[in-house]
């Protein structure tokens, strides 16, 4: 009996850690106007995330409220590269839909694998950013790297996040509580296993 309420006393700690950090999350998006707020105060989730992910003690809002104001360019910078690059797939694929020339739909197959490719990149974006040094260009590359050398960790976050999102659909209740800091625990969880494997292959 003793073990078992140390295991809910366990559950219950972790999710009022998860829905502190994910509220402080959506109020900093939105005290940033959303457009300037959202990757900040994405980073600075993950950021807050990692350290739980390395088993850290740590001031949550303290570090949170750091990493918001020193990541704020950079995160923004990586953010506005990724709307771009994500409306000129889009826009390609409406293009190629849009035109009745059969040589341009040789083009569509090409282009949803780039689609794909920015889509799973998307998944280390934020542990990279708040877990190495770098500048936006290496923010990018680094999480394009890690993407193609480790594809059953990619799998594996695309499974877990969809089956997320799944449950989240139909439970709308959970999101104001638990959308961002549980895929982003699970996807700092999985790469920071992938950042250790990567240090012994290459100083970054």
């Amino acid at each position: 009996m003793e073990g078992f309420m140390k295991g809910i006393h366990r559950v219950s700690e972790w999710g009022m850690r998860l829905m502190y950090v994910n509220v402080i999350w959506i109020v900093f998006t939105f005290l940033g106007l959303i457009v300037l707020g959202f990757f900040p105060a994405t980073a600075a989730m993950f950021a807050v995330v990692r350290k739980w992910v390395m088993k850290q003690d740590i001031h949550v809002f303290k570090t949170f409220w750091t990493v918001y104001k020193s990541e704020f360019l950079k995160s923004n910078g990586v953010g506005l590269i990724l709307i771009a690059l994500g409306s000129f797939l889009y826009s390609n694929i409406k293009i190629i839909e849009a035109i009745s020339l059969p040589i341009f739909k040789l083009l569509y197959i090409p282009n949803v694998i780039l689609i794909f490719i920015f889509f799973f990149t998307l998944f280390y974006i934020f542990p990279v950013l708040v877990h190495f040094h770098v500048g936006v260009k290496g923010v990018i590359k680094n999480a394009v790297i890690l993407m193609t050398t480790n594809p059953i960790a990619t799998f594996i976050m695309a499974v877990f996040t969809g089956i997320f999102f799944f449950i989240t659909f139909k439970l709308p209740g959970l999101i104001p509580f638990f959308s961002g800091s549980v895929p982003a625990f699970l996807l700092m969880s999985l790469c920071n296993y992938t950042f250790k494997k990567y240090h012994q292959k290459s100083d970054l």
